[in-house]
């Protein structure tokens, strides 16, 4: 009975117990998962020590996780904090989750740590699956590999001598030395002795080897020498402070290892793999690479990372950057906002083809369309330049095109090919490609054909082991699998307005006006009347400034001079719009932050006048703010006020992802630019789910785009990029704006307008087909087969 009660008792201890231990599990997974949060949180922000601090003690409470080493993975190479990065690349090894192109790199780090027992068991097995491939680079990586290891066994053998040695004594010591090592050394007073090489051991020396010879080292420190620098320092002069700056900056450029160029990055956040791509490029493949990540992974930031860090370092001192037209303001505003690179470029006003002086600046940007005609070709073609760089490269996939030609025929020393496709129908559109970077990395046309292609069919590839290794010299694909991107999904309303019966009186006396103009200047006016309209779209405010400067033009007041005042006189009529009273509704019911885009000056002092007679708080955001006040209006967003109305660069490479919700209170004719105001907030970095709200008159030209980007092809639930790819397959020497304008003046009633927009609607629905396609063949061709 006494035994079973003392069964009792100590079955119930061991219960407590178990709960006790419970709690306490429970209680450090929930602190674990508290400081995980907190190191993926401090990287975000930058506080890059944090993060350190909270990612080793979240790996102290937690079982192990993949992902959190792959956020210490991350952490580690931001805050170059390598012992924490060889940490996360070790156990993710263990778990048989490194990638094997990652191994050589684990083995470097467990060398630099001194883990050196680590590095050489890790490291020979290694060495085995390199010892029998024919390829360059894997004979370069077995040669390099196996001078590590015996480093590693040297290093081992010199720490074992010194252990032994210091027990002998601690300021002189006798005993036996390794192979190599100096039979004298010279004191610290600075007495010199001859001293032999320092050579490592090989790995195939026998253990049982000659015994050594012994050294003796002695230690001469003149300590009154050191007292008197450390106690009163003076400081260095300029100069050589200078002098030793320079000579840190040659030494780093010895190797790629470190990108010299991330410092002086403005306003944006490279990841990880942005950067190990460009140390690829620069290292292993010197400035030769067609660049294939998933659209939406930044390509362009990659492209402009590995020109500034030729630039930085001397060897590069022109550049050419070709792109398609709509694409050479998204990449002017790039270049200058966060690489500092003020580069002149065919969208500029003053750019004039033919013109000699633009082609001879040192670096330029331009329409590869300009590039090519016939009027600026050889003046790109005639001068040498150290790098070319070709957005949407998958234009030039046809050899007898001017735009292949063109690319050819530049003289260059470095060529980087971006685009998210290289084969669109047929194997050999990337032979093409890669021809212009590594011309007969493929061999010739014939024999790709006979070697790779399938007879029947262009898309199958045949020796597919032999084309991967080839490829693998020149392409990088990243996917957002391996960069581990992830946003919340978007959604997108479109709320139609009835406008009111002043409202409609303008824009009919507007289009009376219009038709008129275009009639008599036989279209030569068209830029201003396409100006006119897009302004009539935004606010009849918007439009007055743009009459005020017609009527002070004799060529339009004294023709148009009645019709001019008529409608300037609706403009000040129609100022408390239809437009305003559904922005009012919307900001109220949101009851969170939400910014308010809209593309001119005139409808932002509209809407600040509005919004203050409403007690609305609200920040004003546009072009002609310099930095500081730009600064303190998104500060103000932030902390204080519900409302941001913003113009077209609202808010480029500032933080914006604190707000969810935005308003189109105008839309741009160009689906390119409705993509760049989604990207202000809907980009990494952003929690929460996006909600946008588009505005429009029933019956305008917006509502004809909206339908079609909407109704015809989804715009709004696309990836970020995706919307240029579908605009390239259509609009071919010609903006989408353009042939919206088109449409919207030669169709001869309300019908033929809707018709015409139908058919173009029907036009970009083929071209998502036929990108959905593209982008599954390049998925099967490629997956992640050329990621890093």
């Amino acid at each position: 009975m006494a035994k079973s009660k003392t069964d009792r008792k100590k079955k119930k201890k061991t219960a407590l117990q178990k709960r006790k231990n419970q709690a306490q599990q429970l209680a450090s997974r929930e602190k674990g998962f508290y400081f995980w949060d907190l190191a993926y949180d401090s990287l975000e922000s930058g506080n890059l020590e944090k993060a350190v601090t909270a990612v080793t003690k979240a790996e102290k409470l937690l079982p192990p996780d993949p992902d959190l080493y792959k956020l210490m993975a991350d952490i580690g190479e931001r805050s170059e904090n390598i012992d924490i990065k060889t940490r996360a690349m070790e156990k993710l090894h263990e778990m048989g989750l490194l990638p094997k192109e990652f191994v050589p790199l684990l083995i470097l780090h467990l060398y630099e740590t001194e883990q050196f027992s680590k590095a050489l068991k890790l490291g020979h097995p290694v060495l085995k699956t390199l010892t029998r491939s024919r390829a360059k680079r894997q004979k370069r990586l077995h040669q390099e590999l196996t001078e590590l290891l015996n480093s590693c066994e040297y290093k081992l053998q010199v720490l074992e001598h010194l252990s032994s040695a210091s027990d002998r004594s601690k300021n002189k010591c006798t005993g036996p030395a390794p192979k190599g090592l100096t039979k004298q050394s010279p004191s610290v007073s600075g007495t010199e002795k001859t001293a032999a090489p320092l050579k490592p051991a090989r790995s195939s020396d026998s253990p049982s080897r000659e015994k050594p010879v012994e050294i003796s080292v002695d230690y001469d420190l003149d300590l009154p020498s050191f007292d008197t620098i450390l106690s009163g320092p003076e400081p260095a002069d300029p100069a050589v402070y200078e002098l030793a700056l320079e000579s840190h900056e040659i030494r780093l450029q010895e190797s790629f290892d470190i990108l010299v160029c991330l410092p002086s990055l403005a306003q944006v956040r490279s990841f990880w793999y942005q950067e190990e791509t460009t140390k690829k490029v620069l290292k292993r493949f010197r400035g030769r690479a067609l660049l294939s990540d998933e659209v939406g992974l930044g390509k362009t930031i990659e492209a402009l990372m590995v020109l500034s860090e030729y630039k930085k370092r001397g060897m590069v001192k022109t550049a050419l950057i070709l792109t398609p037209t709509p694409l050479v303001s998204q990449w002017k505003e790039e270049m200058a906002v966060k690489f500092g690179l003020d580069v002149p470029s065919t969208d500029d006003s003053r750019f004039t083809s033919g013109n000699r002086d633009f082609w001879q600046a040192p670096f330029v940007l331009a329409s590869i369309n300009q590039a090519k005609s016939k009027k600026n070709f050889d003046l790109v073609t005639e001068k040498h330049w150290d790098m070319l760089i070709v957005d949407e490269a998958h234009h030039l996939k046809n050899k007898a095109t001017l735009n292949w030609k063109l690319v050819n025929s530049v003289q260059k020393k470095f060529i980087l090919l971006l685009t998210a496709t290289p084969v669109e129908n047929n194997l050999m559109e990337l032979y093409n490609l890669i021809t212009l970077l590594k011309p007969g990395q493929l061999e010739t046309a014939r024999s790709f054909r006979e070697k790779f292609m399938t007879r029947g069919d262009p898309t199958d590839p045949r020796n597919k082991a032999m084309l991967k290794e080839l490829l693998g010299e020149v392409m990088i694909r990243n996917t957002r699998a391996l960069a581990g991107i992830s946003i919340p999904p978007r959604f997108a309303q479109t709320i139609r307005i009835e406008p009111s019966r002043q409202e409609t009186a303008f824009y009919e006396r507007l289009e009376s006006l219009i038709t008129g103009m275009n009639a008599q200047t036989g279209g030569r006016g068209k830029l201003l009347i396409k100006h006119l309209l897009a302004q009539a779209g935004s606010s009849p405010s918007a439009v007055v400034s743009t009459l005020d400067n017609m009527l002070l033009n004799n060529d339009y007041a004294a023709e148009f001079h009645d019709e001019l005042i008529a409608v300037k006189t609706l403009c000040r009529t129609s100022v408390d719009t239809t437009k305003n009273k559904a922005l009012l509704q919307v900001i109220r019911s949101a009851n969170e932050k939400i910014i308010v885009f809209v593309k001119y000056k005139g409808t932002v002092t509209h809407l600040s006048e509005f919004l203050e007679w409403h007690q609305i708080s609200f920040s004003l955001f546009h072009g002609s703010m310099d930095n500081a006040a730009k600064d303190r209006e998104i500060k103000a967003f932030q902390e204080d006020n519900q409302v941001l109305v913003t113009t077209e660069i609202g808010g480029e490479g500032r933080n914006l992802q604190f707000c969810n919700r935005m308003i189109n209170y105008d839309l741009p004719w160009n689906p390119m630019k409705i993509e760049q105001r989604i990207g202000r907030i809907h980009r990494i970095g952003q929690e929460r789910e996006v909600h946008i709200f588009n505005f429009c008159a029933k019956g305008s030209i917006e509502d004809h785009i909206l339908d079609i980007l909407d109704k015809k092809i989804n715009m709004f639930e696309m990836v970020i990029g995706e919307i240029d790819m579908i605009l390239g397959r259509i609009r071919g020497e010609k903006e989408f704006s353009d042939l919206v304008y088109d449409m919207w003046v030669t169709a001869g009633s309300e019908e033929e307008r809707k018709k015409q927009f139908n058919n173009l609607g029907t036009r970009l629905k083929r071209a998502r087909t036929g990108y959905e396609k593209t982008k599954e063949l390049d998925e099967t061709l490629f997956g992640d087969t050329y990621e890093l």
